[in-house]
């Protein structure tokens, strides 16, 4: 494909794209003036719970085209978290990053996720104390605490 082609289809896009937004924008100061015009009127809306139902039904309440949307997981999936804490208890002693990876790659009821290597780092730093890294990269399952 020419350079040329690809700079027109990236800039048209670029021009939907500002549209869009610019659409979004004149949206939300709209809303933005009803609420003003509430907020000084001083009197309480006649809707129920005092929410217009304009702002309730606003469009960007629905994730934009650039936001992604992930799937609930399926059912029969094991969070990353409880199975990275299973394999450690398994192990016995501690276990590299990399190690935990591979082992739950291969798993399929684990549930997805786009960078599995640092939903696993995560979920095992949140598990402290159970699970405690001595040195970067590496965990190790530390038992169960009496405070929790």
């Amino acid at each position: 494909m020419d350079y040329r082609v690809r700079a027109r289809e990236f800039l048209e896009r670029s021009r939907e794209e500002r549209r869009r937004l610019e659409a979004e924008i004149r949206t939300i100061g709209e809303i933005i003036g009803k609420l003003e015009a509430l907020v000084e009127s001083d009197r309480p809306s006649s809707e129920e719970n005092g929410t217009p139902r304009d702002i309730e039904s606003h469009p960007s309440s629905s994730p934009s085209p650039r936001q992604e949307v992930l799937a609930p997981p399926d059912e029969g999936t094991i969070p990353v978290g409880e199975a990275a804490e299973s394999v450690l208890r398994e192990k016995g002693g501690p276990v590299s990053l990399d190690e935990l990876y591979r082992a739950l790659s291969a798993r399929p009821e684990i549930a997805p996720s786009k960078d599995l290597k640092n939903a696993i780092r995560v979920a095992l730093i949140r598990r402290r104390p159970r699970v405690v890294s001595d040195r970067r990269g590496w965990f190790r399952y530390a038992g169960e605490t009496p405070d929790r």
